[in-house]
């Protein structure tokens, strides 16, 4: 009966099955062939190694002339470097063919796929520079581009076009080699779309935040660059100013930034401050863990910043182990966050981290959050690295439920968990592991 099904329902079955399964199915009979075909061939992976052989290279030569699924399906291409040349060993007989004709081939293979939503590429300096130079060219060519997101390894002039239907821009810098900042504003500055940048790595960003805040939107030259998702490691006085400059973020994620204490500390009070009452009306997901004990922790005078955000789903902040190993129950830190959120009325998860690593610093945590008790119900879940818990009614020695409410561990597979870590999307997900 599978083959008289109509195709909304094969393709809701097929999108359940891994891609081996999928592939199986499609060799049953012609009506599962189409129906199968969008999801099996929805993701392209490109490997330079693989390109050598004969089979790659008649890959290539079909997706260049629409022979192939690819050609009509493909959502998501992952290009990687493959595998590492040899000791001694050339790296472009190594990596891809080194015929004349294989640069071109491979510019119209890409630009075949013209239905690609996303670009994952893991560009490398130890790449020929031809194949950079390509595959920068092909990327110009499909006007169905909307995310793109590059992990970069090694210094070098990467030379990509702007690209102008861009929504989504994430670079991910992986070593010390300087990234060229010209190159990265000219690609934001035409990014009229954008809506979410994700600029990580041990890079400074400054130059790039200058041009999105100062960039004019065309046909509206008093229209700027207002982005919804941002995220950064770099913390700068630039990154502060843009932020500050406008309303309706809704994702912001500052990794564990790196930099002097008093230099970062610095710039604190202007994030709390400054940056969170812009955005008060919007936000809701913020992620800003420090990597030192020091102004970035939570404390009393960021706790009224923390309450406007009356949207807010996800809170990810950090804590001193001064304001929480033997603090007075009045001013622990702990105790402070837990009242905090729970007068956050969509708050769902709350994410507790130590800034540093002290000695009893991890039972001082789990002490402060077993000990917490409330009378206001809350049904954000709190997680600490290493538990998740949640409110439940304290029992007293009778057996019978009091009104007060204190933390308990949960089951981590438990489905309230699961609805939790649906804060963030599948979709999110299933990049990030591919990537």
């Amino acid at each position: 009966m599978l083959p008289y099904l109509c195709i909304e329902v094969l393709q809701e079955i097929g999108s359940q099955l891994p891609n081996s399964d999928q592939k199986n199915l499609r060799a049953v009979c012609k009506e599962l062939n189409v129906a199968i075909d969008p999801l099996f061939y929805t993701f392209f992976v490109l490997r330079g190694d693989r390109m050598r052989g004969e089979d790659g290279l008649k890959i290539i030569e079909r997706l260049a002339a629409g022979q192939i699924g690819w050609s009509h399906h493909c959502k998501t291409i992952h290009i990687l470097p493959g595998s590492k040349a040899e000791k001694g060993e050339a790296i472009g007989p190594k990596w891809y063919p080194t015929n004349a004709e294989f640069p071109n081939l491979l510019v119209t293979a890409i630009a075949s796929m013209q239905n690609t939503q996303t670009v994952m590429w893991n560009v490398r300096a130890r790449d020929p520079q031809w194949v950079r130079e390509a595959i920068c060219d092909s990327l110009s060519t499909l006007s169905h581009l909307t995310n793109l997101r590059l992990q970069i390894e090694g210094g070098f002039r990467l030379q990509l076009a702007p690209l102008p239907r861009l929504t989504k821009l994430r670079i991910e810098t992986m070593d010390w080699q300087p990234v060229h900042p010209e190159e990265i504003c000219r690609l934001v500055g035409r990014g009229h779309n954008l809506t979410c940048l994700h600029l990580t790595g041990h890079c400074d960003w400054s130059q790039v935040w200058t041009m999105v805040r100062t960039t004019s939107l065309r046909p509206s030259p008093s229209t700027r660059i207002r982005l919804k998702d941002v995220r950064t490691r770099i913390v700068t006085p630039d990154l502060i100013t843009y932020l500050s400059s406008y309303s309706g973020l809704e994702r912001l994620t500052l990794e564990k930034f790196e930099g002097s204490q008093p230099q970062i500390d610095s710039y604190a009070d202007a994030f709390f401050n400054d940056v969170l009452p812009q955005h008060s009306q919007s936000l809701v997901v913020l992620n800003c863990p420090a990597a030192y004990e020091g102004r970035w922790c939570f404390r009393m005078e960021v706790a009224n910043s923390i309450l406007q955000l009356r949207k807010l789903e996800k809170l990810h902040i950090s804590v001193s182990a001064v304001d929480v190993i033997d603090a007075e129950p009045a001013v622990n830190a702990v105790t402070l966050l837990l009242n905090t959120a729970a007068l956050l009325p969509a708050l769902r998860l709350l994410h507790i981290s130590p800034a540093s690593r002290r000695r009893h610093f991890d039972i001082g945590l789990k002490t402060g959050i077993e000990d917490f008790t409330s009378h206001i119900e809350s049904a954000a879940v709190v997680y600490t690295d290493a538990h998740y818990y949640g409110l439940a009614p304290a029992i007293s020695d009778e057996g019978d439920y009091s009104t007060v409410l204190v933390y308990r561990i949960l089951d981590p597979e438990s489905p309230r968990i699961a609805q939790v870590k649906g804060l963030v999307s599948q979709k999110e997900r299933d990049e990030d592991e591919e990537w």
